[in-house]
């Protein structure tokens, strides 16, 4: 090469190179990239900042561009579905949706683009499900597990229920709330300020007829339990529901279920019955029968197998706590406090955070004893005298009956009995088959010969049981949130 042909090859280079460089920086800068959130009927809320975050990246042509995108599919499986998807919503800033089946979704892309912003491109769906500026990604569960949704229900039933994802496809409102607001003075001048975040929420009107003047008991996954009236929002918030009482700012993060017109009898009366009857120099028994529902009692006692608990009265309809747990109901009716206040909001938990009625017994000098089956229990201010499935039929209930008659006339002003309970083989929630009513007459058996040797007051209450697997029930619903409640003179 010749030294013109030399310096003319160097000059073209170093054309292009500068070329290059002055395209580069006109390139548009994504910059800030707004975040995209996959939210509805998922366990995790993923909020995607980064268009290489999730999953393998694919190279893809649309509209004779070229784009880096990830798999719908991938990106919703990050998202964990708590059950299979049946709908996808796709939600624009502008408010534009589209939506299709959770199904086929090979050809389904999102990739980022500063002109475009979060995209989703459909290669074999129609083009109007194609959305640009996309800010939501909405998971609609086929068939939801019933712990996933918000329930509401009155004493005797089951009014309407619902899931974060459906509700997206439902009317709510979108609230301006008030945060809070400032004042400062500047040069003799006040100048304030108000900040607002705005919310989707609805009421429960919305919905389904709600009488006027109707009150609502509020129950929280954590374990809240409020009594409000019915002048708040509920409020949809990513992956699960709120509930917003306005004019006190009382809120409950995640709501398990509602109960409109709740009963006046709680499980948690329990202990104020006790301590009153303790009080007045009576002796009490506090019996625990886990899975004896309302609904169980009222089917045993139509079919003969509750003659003692017939003579002994109708039961009050008495509500429960949330979660539907055995140790998390027990917590309450010991302290008389929520689990959200008595610090029992698991299985798992053992350590109250407030005193219990033996404590009570204790300042009133009153000698108190706990009988429970052997195992991990709560730690109260007693050690309780387990008992141990000794003839290994299943169940230490006949055990915890004789150790309780051997106790009865021992001089305890105070005796908590917790039995181990009915195990539940409902084949359907308005059916109870045979082995469970013949477990109900056996307890009612048990209750009969205790009582006959108890000289003072008795309480009678129940907690959540388990099914023939051994699992508790978590569906909360007018089935497993009632039980009965007997308060019986000697």
């Amino acid at each position: 090469m010749n030294r013109r042909n030399w310096l003319l090859a160097m000059g073209l280079g170093l054309l292009g190179f500068i070329g290059g460089l002055f395209w580069a920086n006109c390139q548009p800068n994504p910059g800030y990239i707004p975040p995209l959130k996959v939210l509805g009927d998922v366990a995790r809320v993923v909020k995607l900042e980064d268009p290489k975050q999730l999953g393998q990246i694919h190279n893809i042509s649309h509209e004779g561009n070229n784009y880096q995108a990830m798999r719908l599919m991938d990106i919703i499986a990050e998202a964990q579905p708590i059950a299979t998807a049946g709908q996808i919503y796709l939600v624009g800033n502008d408010g534009f949706t589209s939506s299709f089946p959770a199904e086929g979704l090979e050809n389904s892309y999102i990739f980022f683009s500063a002109q475009n912003g979060w995209e989703a491109v459909n290669l074999k769906h129609p083009i109007n499900s194609n959305v640009k500026m996309l800010k939501e990604i909405v998971v609609i569960a086929k068939e939801c597990p019933p712990y996933f949704a918000i329930t509401l229900i009155k004493p005797d039933k089951e009014l309407f229920r619902i899931t974060p994802g459906q509700l997206y496809k439902r009317d709510w409102l979108d609230y301006c709330y008030a945060e809070g607001q400032a004042v400062v003075e500047n040069q003799g001048k006040s100048y304030t300020s108000a900040v607002y975040t705005r919310r989707k929420v609805f009421r429960l009107a919305d919905f389904i007829p709600i009488e006027e003047g109707s009150r609502m008991l509020v129950m929280g996954v954590a374990g809240e339990h409020r009594f409000l009236e019915n002048q708040g929002f509920f409020e949809l918030k990513d992956n699960y529901i709120s509930y917003l009482q306005l004019d006190d700012r009382n809120c409950v993060d995640k709501v398990a279920g509602v109960i409109i017109n709740p009963p006046p009898s709680s499980i948690m009366d329990a202990f104020y019955d006790a301590r009153r009857y303790l009080e007045n120099n009576e002796k009490v028994l506090v019996i625990v029968i886990p899975g004896l529902t309302y609904h169980l009692y009222s089917e045993a006692l139509s079919k003969g197998y509750l003659p003692f608990l017939k003579n002994a009265g109708a039961a009050l309809k008495a509500s429960g706590v949330y979660p539907l747990e055995k140790q998390v109901w027990l917590g309450a009716i010991v302290t008389g406090k929520s689990p959200e206040e008595n610090g029992i909001t698991t299985v798992q938990d053992q350590e109250l955070k407030i005193p219990t009625l033996f404590a009570v017994a204790r300042q009133l000098k009153k000698p108190a004893l706990l009988l429970q089956p052997a195992g991990r229990q709560l730690n109260m201010e007693i050690e309780a005298l387990p008992a141990n499935d000794q003839n290994a039929n299943g169940t230490a209930d006949d055990e915890l009956y004789a150790l309780s008659l051997n106790q009865l006339d021992q001089g305890y002003d105070l005796i908590m009995l917790c039995f181990e309970g009915i195990t539940s083989r409902h084949e359907s929630q308005s059916e109870v088959v045979a082995p469970t009513l013949s477990a109900v007459k056996m307890i009612d058996g048990y209750l009969q010969g205790i009582a006959g040797k108890w000289p003072g007051r008795i309480i009678i209450t129940a907690t959540p049981g388990t099914d023939a697997g051994g699992s508790p029930r978590l569906d909360f619903n007018a089935d497993t949130v009632f039980v009965p409640y007997w308060r019986i003179s000697p």
